[in-house]
């Protein structure tokens, strides 16, 4: 059983997308939203398809996103401390 989570992925993605150094040009959001939507089972256009093929999905999107996040937290930390 996995536990659940105290907070929901909206608050963690809106976090990112206010303290991530520019978040709407980042090829990393793009790729996390395609991993994102391939690993939850939704359509990604075939470019998109070829070029993730044979990827571990679930993997690479953990790194990715742990990435994001940790660039957001340091960036928080900057502009807060």
């Amino acid at each position: 059983m996995k536990p659940k989570l105290k907070y929901s992925s909206t608050e963690y993605w809106d976090f990112i997308e206010k303290y991530y150094p520019l978040y709407y040009s980042c090829d990393n959001v793009l790729m996390s939203d395609i991993l994102s939507r391939k690993l939850h089972g939704y359509p990604i256009c075939p470019e998109d398809e070829a070029y993730i093929e044979g990827w571990n999905y679930k993997e690479e999107l953990i790194k990715i996103e742990t990435e994001l996040f940790q660039i957001a937290l340091e960036n928080y930390f900057e502009l807060v401390y």
